[in-house]
This record gives C-alpha cells, structure tokens and sequence, in this order.
C-alpha cells in the first residue's frame, strides 16, 4: 500500500488535475475561462481526497471492471453529497446545485454525474494512476519533501484567506441587512421613493417636505453607506461570484428591492 509521503503528492496532483478537469468543462460550456473551485489557486480538493479513496478503497478489485465501475460510482458519490452537506452547513451556502438534474437527491447529487464519476474513476485507476505513482516514485525524497512543503504551504495558505475572505462576506450580508432595516423604518415615515442609477442602484427622490428633512439627510446617508457596503466586494468574493453564479451570500438586495418589498408591505396592510 501506498505511504504517506506518495498520498500527499497523490491528493496535491489529483486536485491541480481536477481543477483542470474544471476549468477545461467551463471553458467548453460557457466558452470563457472561469477558476473554478473553492479556493483561489489552481486545485481542487474533492478530487484529490477522491481518487485517493478509490484508490485504498478499490485498489484490491481494480481487475474486476464492473466492480470497479460501480464502487467508484458509491464513494464518489457519497463523498460529493457528504461535501455538499458540509460546506451547505458550515458557510450556510450551497456550493453547487443539481435541483434542475432528474432524481438529485436534496441538490448535491445526481445520477447524471455520478455515472460520469464512476466513468472517470476507471480511467483514473486503469490508466493514469499507475503512471502519476510511478512518476511519484522516480522523485529523490529530498527533492519530493520540498516540493511537497511548498505545495502545501501554499494549499494552506490559499484555504486560511479563502474562509477568512467567506467570513467577511457573511460580516459584509448583516451590516447591509441592519442598513436596509433601518432605511425601511424610515421609509415608513418619509415614504420615499427609489430610482436606478447607472450603476443599478436606486437613488432618493428628494422632493420630501422641510419636517421630514432631517429624516431625509439620514436616509441619504444610510443610502450613501449602503451603496458603499454593497459594490465594495472583495477579492476572493468576486472570483468565487465567477466560479459559482449561482451561489448567493445572504440575501444582498438593491436599493430597488428594498423600496418594492416596502410598497408590497404596504399594499398587503
């Protein structure tokens, strides 16, 4: 069986492969290049931790194609959703979403892709992992042991802002939620109005009568604030934007959502 030192380079090529894997999907589907994955650098996790359970799990049947085809088929696919759930739990978010595929279960699995996991696996396994292992072994052990400190200095590294970087977000989602309710507040007062700048954000229609002026400078300043608040995304917020559209962080309304959940409220009381 394999040690750990062939493991770590294993779980390291595995995820720069399949964030090739990724990135080259995109670039087919959506026919531009998109960093695909969780973190910023050039790698993939989940397909390093998976082909490394295929290979200890499956490694002793790997003659037996059918068996093969149908154990990689069970552990990619219990280890996708496991995945799902866990990042859906931790950050609060949905990494991925399979709801549109026929028989997902709960959006994090589908029989569509764990069919082309079980495909992959059996290439991976038959035909390319014997070659990275054999490639791994021809690496003096010096040589390998730095490499394998650089690469993981940085894999930690990338992974420490990657969640540091979610933690801001989600700081960034409650202060525009207690901006928004306190521009609600006063809106029911002041009644006023929203409207679309160029950049999609409503501005205040200042015809409002002298005794509510001080509600209505208090209102552009938590216009001005939220406006700030909501274009000023970060770094790791905009690349993740790209790489998952359809992951939402909190719900980040424009000012013309707020003032139209308003008059809703209004029409409904």
């Amino acid at each position: 069986m394999y040690s750990l030192y062939e493991l770590l380079f294993f779980f390291i090529i595995y995820s720069i492969l399949g964030w090739c894997v990724e990135v080259t999907y995109e670039a087919v589907d959506m026919g531009k290049f998109v960093n695909r994955g969780f973190l910023n650098g050039p790698y993939c996790p989940i397909y390093g931790e998976g082909v490394i359970i295929v290979v200890l799990c499956l490694n002793p049947i790997k003659e037996n194609l059918l068996l093969l085809y149908f154990g990689s088929l069970i552990l990619t696919t219990a280890l996708e959703f496991m995945t799902g759930f866990i990042l859906e739990k931790i950050f609060h978010q949905k990494w991925w979403d399979y709801s549109d595929q026929h028989f997902n279960l709960m959006g994090y699995i589908c029989p569509k892709f764990s069919l082309c996991w079980g495909f992959a696996c059996l290439i991976v396994v038959r035909l390319i992992h014997p070659l990275i292992a054999t490639a791994v072994g021809y690496i003096p052990t010096v040589v390998g042991v730095v490499i394998l400190i650089v690469a993981y200095v940085g894999f930690t590294s990338d992974f420490i802002i990657t969640v540091l970087g979610i933690m801001h977000i989600k700081k960034q989602i409650r202060v525009l939620e207690n901006i928004s309710a306190e521009m609600r507040n006063i809106s029911d007062h002041t009644g006023e109005k929203l409207y679309d700048t160029v950049t999609g954000i409503r501005e205040i229609n200042e015809n409002i009568s002298e005794k509510n002026e001080a509600r209505k400078v208090k209102f552009e300043e938590l216009k001005n604030k939220y406006k700030t608040a909501f274009e000023n995304k970060s770094h790791v917020q905009k690349r993740i934007e790209n790489a998952f559209p359809h992951l939402k962080f909190g719900d980040r309304k424009s000012l013309k959502e707020i003032y139209e959940e308003y008059k809703s409220d209004k029409k409904n009381n």
